[in-house]
């Protein structure tokens, strides 16, 4: 079995897993993954975003499998932490006298069990007694480590989707924050501006800039997204990864302009949008509206939609990396 090596718990994988009875520093199967994702393609939707899959929609079948999968995650890091001990425990003995200490441990470990006497004269009463010969005092000579049963699992799935910006998992990670990045990084946060970042297309002649996502557009797109799962706007879980990147889109984009830095486009921020509240739909926000201006107005082009879209994508991985290497000691490592 395969475990995952120093894995990060966002709020999101903690809030599905503990459905599981998962605690906060339990090993965590790497082909858990490919599980949940099964299961969650024959579950009806669910009006919850907290997790990835509704235990509450779940059969009891599917249950069962996932609680057994972390079940044996966690006895098999136990068996490996205890076999590490005893590496180190016995590190120099002799096969055998590390063979003997490792069945002492066994033997501890095992419930005391109810003396029995056995009359075994009859069956040893003609056979003579053998001497067993001793074995050798063996030399030092180098050590095998013990190796524990393991079930043969299928290789480690990589979900194909990043849950937050719909990056494509399988695809390489080229994004290299540089210097200038990191600067503009820092000044953004301190000033309490957005980051933004320009990518040219069509050879310079096109210039489109992104503009980070403000943490209440964050938490309007998935209550948008729970109202058009409601409304039945988003049916598939396919459908529901795109209707997302289309309005991170409509909140990120922030202009377009030509190799002179002339504006062809500009798109307002969120709220700026005039939006009337429906009683009806409470749910409903001005993303619906900021993002038909982006459908309609600025890429109304599908070739250059799916351009803008890529590189969206890169910049949201940019903006991952450079948060993730914030908390590295090394980040200003070269900066004056």
């Amino acid at each position: 079995m395969d475990l995952v090596d120093n894995p990060y718990f966002s709020d999101f994988t903690k809030t599905t897993l503990a459905q599981f009875g998962w605690s906060e520093g339990d090993p965590l199967p790497s082909s858990l993954s490919a599980v949940l994702l099964r299961i969650k393609e024959t579950l009806p939707p669910s009006q919850r975003v907290d997790v990835l899959v509704d235990i509450e929609l779940m059969p009891p079948e599917s249950i069962e499998e996932v609680k057994n999968l972390l079940a044996a995650a966690k006895k098999y890091a136990a068996n490996k932490a205890q076999q590490s001990e005893l590496d180190q425990k016995t590190v120099g003995l002799s096969a055998s006298a590390r063979a003997v200490y490792d069945q002492l441990l066994k033997d501890d470990a095992q419930p005391p069990e109810t003396p029995q006497i056995i009359d075994d004269r009859a069956e040893t009463s003609d056979v003579p007694a053998v001497e067993v010969a001793k074995p050798p005092i063996e030399a030092d000579a180098p050590q095998t480590p013990a190796v524990i049963a393991d079930t043969p699992t299928d290789p480690m799935v990589i979900l194909p989707f990043c849950p937050r910006c719909g990056w494509d998992m399988r695809q390489k990670f080229e994004v290299q924050p540089t210097d200038r990045d990191k600067e503009d990084f820092l000044a953004t946060l301190l000033g309490g501006a957005r980051f933004k970042k320009s990518y040219e297309l069509f050879g310079g002649k096109i210039v489109v800039t992104f503009r980070g996502l403000l943490a209440d557009e964050n938490k309007l797109i998935y209550r948008q997204l729970l109202a058009d799962q409601k409304n039945n706007k988003v049916t598939t879980e396919a459908e529901w990864f795109v209707q997302m990147m289309d309005y991170r889109l409509s909140c990120s984009l922030d202009d377009i302009k030509d190799k002179v830095g002339k504006a062809i486009a500009v798109v307002p921020e969120l709220n700026e949008q005039q939006f009337t509240q429906n009683p009806d739909m409470p749910l409903e926000t001005a993303l619906v509206k900021q993002l038909d201006f982006v459908n309609t107005t600025i890429l109304a082009q599908e070739v250059t939609r799916r351009l803008v879209a890529t590189h969206l994508r890169q910049f949201q991985r940019l903006i991952e990396a450079l948060e993730a290497m914030a908390l590295e000691p090394s980040f200003w490592n070269g900066i004056e």
